[in-house]
């Protein structure tokens, strides 16, 4: 064990822990807790938050093989691990405690709590369940079953579109379908169920569908009521745009070249149509200032034309100007109301979504996390939901911390500010512990947000110093795992700002100690490949590739022992008629014109 890994495992303070891959963190985490044990906390007094059971398991199994070992272990290597895990020669009485923890972790009921986040709400809710809302025989929805009722309140949902003109479900859902096919319909509902949790925060947050698409289209700069269709009907009216210069601009457009006159057939065609052709046919007007891709044309007008009239180019860039304003409002228009559609839409298909699973008493595990955190935070019942909890926990632990959503935190925040608050405090020492480092987030799985990380840490931070409580930050940096020359190289790519932007958050240069020492490593920087372009297919391949027989000029007897008279076939010369000259050519005794195969068991042709 480091320095480092001893400090962040001392129990008399709330510690933060900014790990790198390969330092540690798991035995910093399994260390804590068996000093807190060796300290005298009661095992069902600690809570270990980790990110999967496959990570509580192996931190379980940990603590469970070294109190184990501790109980049978002789005084000699008892005494040398209780002094390597401490730093500190341990007494008669502390190496007593240590043999007697194993039977202690046995009689907890339910064994210690180490359990992911999920595990933890789950407990909760079974403990709080009328408070909380739910069904107490609630059963935990699987991948599957998820699947399922997703699958049912869709079809409640295309059921329930088949209303009137006029339903704002029935008009969400064509606007919808108008824009993407039945396979991008299903892929665009897939993408909001996949964040429901994130999307229904959003709609409690702005009270509503209603309210979403309102703070959206603010957020667009669009006042209530603007549409696209409207926009463009604006921008066909005659007040809208220069009629009269853009009419000498056409006519002398149509004395120039070729690609003059073809722009001056557009606008000429535009602007004698009437207001309703004039919005219909805007795009193939548009096409004469800007390209196919949507990009604004760099010159609208011949050379030569441009010379002779110095005033058509500023005419019709003026144009080109007023087209491009209105094209980025219409844009924004069309993202509004294609937005709020899908927003009306699934929204609805959210509702009904838990009508199914409120049908069959079913959580999935958003809901553990929102229920779990509202009713830590409801006001008028998480005073006694905490106060419950805050007799029977001292210390929290929590892992991989970079990968815990804003939602847990939340959460993880409303019984951990218990830890630092006059009401929740007693006699004894309570500690929050959090170990993660930023740079191994995985950004958005699960809604993980590094932010939230670095929020946490100085929220917490800040409530242990007000009251008074100690507080470390403290990093572990020397690697276990990697040698110096691949440690060497990360460090160097990573001193590049353009490199550590968006690793790290905080301009402290990323650096990593090593502890192989004298171990070789390698890194080999090999050029970057590129995926080759695919050929396609034919649609059919005939399966049998005929074999073609070839007419050659050859000696006989042929030269090879190995070739049989059966193998040569003698051949007359196509045109060869008696007394012509090939026919001549090939009655010579020494020369035949035959088909040649290879002999059996010859490559011999």
């Amino acid at each position: 064990m480091t320095a480092a890994q001893r400090r962040a495992s001392a129990p008399d303070a709330s510690v933060w822990v900014d790990a790198s891959a390969g330092t540690g963190k798991t035995k910093v985490l399994t260390d804590r807790v068996l000093r807190l044990l060796l300290g005298g906390t009661a095992p069902e007094r600690i809570l270990c938050l980790t990110f999967t059971r496959a990570a509580a398991a192996e931190m379980a199994l940990r603590i469970t093989n070294a109190l184990a070992r501790w109980t049978v272990a002789d005084d000699e290597a008892l005494a040398a691990d209780l002094a390597a895990l401490t730093g500190g020669a341990p007494d008669a009485p502390a190496a007593g405690r240590a043999r007697r923890l194993f039977a202690a972790v046995l009689d907890v009921p339910g064994g210690m709590k180490i359990q992911t986040i999920h595990a933890f709400c789950q407990s909760l809710l079974r403990r709080f369940p009328l408070e909380a809302g739910v069904a107490p025989h609630f059963q935990i929805a699987d991948e599957r079953t998820s699947a399922e009722f997703l699958g049912a309140a869709r079809a409640r949902l295309l059921n329930a579109a088949r209303g009137e003109p006029g339903d704002p479900l029935a008009d969400a859902l064509a606007q919808m379908t108008a824009l993407v096919g039945e396979t991008g319909f299903a892929e665009l509902l897939a993408a909001v169920d996949d964040r429901r949790a994130r999307f229904a925060a959003l709609l409690a947050r702005h009270g509503g569908p209603a309210g979403l698409v309102s703070a959206l289209r603010s957020r667009l700069g669009l006042a209530e009521g603007v549409t696209a269709d409207g926009l463009r009907a604006a921008a066909s009216a005659d007040a809208a745009f220069a009629g009269d210069a853009l009419r000498r601009a056409a006519r002398l457009l149509a004395g120039g070249a070729k690609t003059d006159g073809q722009r001056a057939a557009r606008i000429e065609a535009w602007l004698g149509a009437d207001a309703a052709a004039r919005v219909a046919g805007f795009d193939a007007y548009a096409r004469a200032f800007f390209r196919q891709d949507g990009a604004p044309m760099a010159r609208l007008v011949t050379k030569k034309l441009g010379e002779e009239h110095p005033a058509l180019g500023p005419t019709l860039a003026a144009e080109q100007d007023r087209l491009a304003a209105l094209f980025d409002r219409w844009n924004a228009a069309r993202v509004a109301e294609s937005t709020g559609a899908l927003i009306e839409v699934a929204a609805r298909h959210l509702a009904l979504y838990r009508e199914e699973k409120a049908r069959h008493a079913v959580l999935d595990y958003d809901d553990l996390i929102e229920n779990g955190h509202s009713l830590l935070t409801r006001p008028g019942l998480a005073p006694w939901v905490l106060y419950k909890l805050d007799g029977g926990l001292d210390h929290l632990l929590i892992d991989e911390a970079q990968d815990t959503s804003p939602a847990q935190w939340a959460m993880i925040a409303a019984f951990a500010d218990e830890f630092f608050a006059g009401e929740g405090a007693r006699e004894t020492t309570r500690t929050l512990f959090a170990v993660g480092d930023e740079k191994q987030s995985i950004f958005s799985f699960q809604g993980a947000d590094v932010r939230a990380f670095v929020g946490a840490r100085r929220r917490f931070r800040r409530r242990a110093e007000a009251a008074g409580q100690p507080w470390k930050s403290l990093p572990l940096a020397d690697s276990f795992r990697s040698t110096g020359a691949v440690l060497a190289v990360v460090d160097a790519v990573f001193a590049r700002p353009a490199a550590r932007d968006g690793v790290a958050s905080e301009e402290a240069p990323i650096r990593h100690g090593v502890t192989r020492r004298g171990a070789g490593g390698r890194v080999e920087l090999w050029p970057p490949v590129a995926p080759e372009e695919a050929k396609e297919p034919a649609p059919w391949t005939p399966p049998v590739t005929p074999r073609r027989s070839t007419i050659r000029r050859c000696a006989w007897p042929p030269s090879s022992p190995r070739a049989s008279r059966a193998g040569w076939r003698s051949r007359r010369p196509s045109g060869a008629t008696p007394g012509s000259k090939r026919a001549a050519a090939a009655s010579g005794p020494a020369t035949c014109w035959c088909w040649c195969a290879a002999a059996p068991g010859s490559s011999t042709t």
